[in-house]
């Protein structure tokens, strides 16, 4: 639903806490006129202006459900020759009401529009300020996590244990660059400030669920609102211009169902998959070579490595079978003495759940009819070559597997 009505009056047509999420973006302070003598901020005081959007989102506080969150994108702006701190002046007027600020989030936009003064340069970012209702709040951190390998540097390969399975976790600069007016279609509302729907998305993968409820009480042309459909959620908005409201219904009806395939596409996530896949394979092999390195390093054995599947221990992301391969007896004693180090570093930083193994031959292994592949001391992430005969190995070789890894740190140069 979307209302034309006033954000001030909230409370009239949301009874009860049921809101997850609110993603908005207030109207500027006496910058932009956008064409109602009801709106906020335009001919307004600054001290009106501040009271009035405490006084939505206090409304906003009171119908938010005591998991949820808010989501303020918010700039600075200047006035009788000296900058006005917007963003913190808000900050202060909701933490008067309860709102609990968890985080300020820089949004580097690059294209805007080209506003400079002496002592004041061209505005790149603006500030996106996160605040929850309590101190337990929905947070999903792993959706958004990046994976795209060409974004990280080389030491993801070299050293996968310091690397969360699961991706880079974002940091405090998001880049997402402004909409181009028509970028939506010639018959889509040109707005003062469309917010980048990607960006919409990464706060409502953070912090919602499906069919969870979104609000916007400054919806002007609808982004927001746009994408919680897409992503199969409920929402709710208040806008005071009714020619975005119409343009908003036309548009979502236009672009719904292109809108839901897409995000079913991203919802499949191999890229994810697959990249946990390669970290975890990574960690597996490192883990052999780390024991052999630091522990068993003056004795002559080969480790078989086989992925076993999930561990139920917390902490622990896999469980892995090492297999040592000698016809030294004192390996296995030595392997009793292994077991009590797995929960110190560096082996315990690796989050895996080792089962030790000791066979005097490869003959024992059974493992004639799997691709094996062979790995060095100092070499994990790149194998040495496929095994075709498991009796003939290279000397280079100590560490074996059907784990196939072939990386090249040089390529994450840069």
């Amino acid at each position: 639903m979307i209302y034309n009505q006033d954000a001030r009056n909230i409370k009239k047509f949301i009874s009860n806490s049921s809101i997850s999420t609110t993603i908005t973006s207030p109207p500027y302070y006496n910058m932009k006129d956008y064409g109602d003598k009801e709106q906020i901020g335009y001919g307004q005081s600054y001290d009106s202006y501040l009271n009035d959007l405490q006084k939505v989102f206090k409304n906003v506080y009171d119908v938010t459900k005591e998991d949820g969150s808010l989501w303020i994108i918010i700039d600075t702006f200047k006035k009788n020759g000296q900058v006005v701190p917007l963003p913190f002046d808000l900050t202060s007027k909701l933490v008067e009401i309860g709102w609990l600020l968890q985080d300020i989030i820089i949004w580097k936009k690059d294209k805007t529009v080209p506003w400079s003064h002496n002592g004041f340069v061209q505005r790149k970012f603006e500030y996106i300020l996160f605040f929850t209702k309590n101190k337990q709040y929905k947070y999903y951190k792993d959706r958004v996590r990046i994976y795209d390998t060409s974004q990280l540097k080389k030491w993801w390969v070299k050293y996968p244990e310091r690397y969360n399975p699961k991706g880079k976790a974002l940091d405090e600069v998001w880049e997402y660059p402004i909409p181009t007016q028509g970028s939506w279609g010639n018959k889509y509302i040109r707005h003062f400030c469309p917010l980048p729907m990607d960006m919409i998305g990464t706060m409502i993968q953070l912090t919602t669920d499906v069919q969870d409820i979104i609000l916007d009480p400054f919806a002007g042309s609808g982004s927001v609102l746009i994408q919680a459909s897409y992503m199969n959620r409920k929402y709710i908005g208040f806008e005071l211009n009714k020619s975005y409201i119409e343009m908003f219904d036309k548009y979502l009806k236009d672009t719904l169902d292109t809108g839901r395939k897409q995000y079913k596409l991203f919802l499949i996530n191999k890229g994810q998959t697959d990249f946990e896949k390669t970290i975890l394979d990574l960690r597996a092999l490192k883990y052999a070579r780390v024991i052999q390195k630091k522990f068993l390093e003056n004795e002559k054995y080969f480790i078989y490595v086989e992925s076993i599947g999930n561990t139920q221990i917390k902490n622990k992301l896999i469980k892995v079978k090492y297999i040592f391969i000698s016809d030294n007896k004192l390996i296995k004693k030595n392997i009793e003495k292994l077991k009590e180090l797995t929960n110190k570093p560096p082996l315990s930083k690796f989050g895996i759940e080792p089962v030790f193994e000791f066979e005097e031959n490869f003959n024992n292994l059974n493992i004639e009819n799997l691709n094996i592949y062979s790995y060095t001391k100092t070499n994990t992430y790149r194998t040495h070559g496929k095994i075709n005969d498991i009796n003939n190995i290279s000397k280079e070789v100590s560490i074996i597997s059907p784990i196939k890894v072939v990386l090249d740190e040089n390529d994450y140069e840069g």
